[in-house]
């Protein structure tokens, strides 16, 4: 089962954070170390580069509104 939290956390950096997001399509191992991740999440995340990103960013954010939104929230 993939972390999705994890995963979402990542992604929002990279949304927020230019750097990062430069560090994640260079350097993955480095930009990802610290986080909790299975080997699937890591060669996920290490796929990414400006070209799928946004894409990808949007399905995980669809997957993850359903049940993942509080109420009033």
């Amino acid at each position: 089962l993939m972390s999705h939290e994890t995963l979402l956390e990542i992604v929002e950096r990279a949304m927020n954070d230019a750097a990062f997001r430069k560090l994640l399509f260079s350097n993955p191992d480095k930009a990802l170390a610290g986080y909790d991740l299975t080997d699937e999440e890591r060669a996920l995340l290490s796929d990414l580069n400006e070209g799928n990103f946004d894409e990808f960013a949007g399905k995980l954010d669809d997957r993850g509104t359903k049940g993942w939104v509080t109420p009033g929230g």
